[in-house]
C-alpha cells in the first residue's frame, strides 16, 4: 500500500482514509423508568487528510481528521456527533487519538503503533485527569 500522499508519508493512517458506513448498530440505554430502551442506529465515519505538523522543531507528526455521526435508524436524529484526529509520529511509532464530543467530553489518548503479519494495531489508552461536566462524574 502506498502511504505517501502529496509528498507526505501518512504511514498506517492511510488505512483509515475514506468513508465508513454501517446500519446494524443497536443502542441499549435505560429509559426514564430504568428499563432497557433499544434503538437501532446508522453509523457514518469519514476520514480526510489533515497534513503534516512540526512540534517545537523537533517532532515531525502526520495526521488525519475524522467526523463520526450516529443517527437513529427510525427518524435520522443524530444522537452522537464526534470529531477528532489520529496523529502519528513515524520516528517513534507513537500514535495519538484526540476527540471531542459536544457534551463536554474531550480526550487525548496515546500508545505505540504495532504491525503484525496481518493486522495494524492502533492501541491507545487515556487517563482521566479532570472532569468539569458534573453529569460525567
Amino acid at each position: 500500500m502506498n502511504t505517501v500522499i502529496d509528498n507526505i508519508d501518512y504511514g498506517p493512517l492511510t488505512q483509515l482514509l475514506g468513508k465508513w458506513s454501517g446500519n446494524v448498530g443497536l443502542d441499549i440505554a435505560p429509559d426514564s423508568a430504568a428499563n432497557p430502551d433499544k434503538s437501532p442506529f446508522t453509523n457514518d465515519l469519514t476520514f480526510t487528510l489533515a497534513g503534516a505538523a512540526e512540534n517545537a522543531e523537533e517532532q515531525q507528526l502526520v495526521a488525519v481528521k475524522y467526523h463520526h455521526v450516529v443517527r437513529r435508524a427510525d427518524n435520522g436524529h443524530i444522537f452522537h456527533d464526534q470529531i477528532g484526529h489520529w496523529i502519528y509520529e513515524p520516528s517513534t511509532q507513537v500514535i495519538m487519538h484526540s476527540l471531542t464530543i459536544p457534551r463536554g467530553v474531550c480526550l487525548l489518548a496515546g500508545g505505540i503503533f504495532k504491525q503484525t503479519n496481518t493486522d495494524s494495531i492502533f492501541d491507545v489508552t487515556a487517563t482521566a485527569t479532570a472532569l468539569f461536566n458534573p453529569h460525567l462524574c
